[in-house]
């Protein structure tokens, strides 16, 4: 039985995971949004700089790649 501490652990280490590997869509989708020019878009590119800086937009470059790729085998393949 999950407690109400562990479940709040899981929601954190969730948000985080997602605010670390996430870095690069968080900030195209704050350039695209009225946030655009604000204190808010400089916190996200602040934040994809440092994710940049540490490497760690590797696994969401990767897996990005990797469904493009399908995405190719598979639509090419029926024409």
């Amino acid at each position: 039985m999950l407690n109400p501490r562990g479940l709040l652990l899981i929601a954190l280490l969730g948000c985080g995971s997602a605010a670390v590997f996430g870095a690069a869509p968080l900030a195209a989708w704050v350039d695209a949004s009225n946030a655009n020019g604000t204190a808010v878009q400089q916190a996200a590119d602040g934040w994809l700089l440092l994710m940049q800086r540490a490497g760690l937009d590797r696994p969401y470059d990767s897996v990005r790649r990797e469904v493009r790729d399908a995405e190719a085998v598979h639509f090419g393949a029926n024409n």
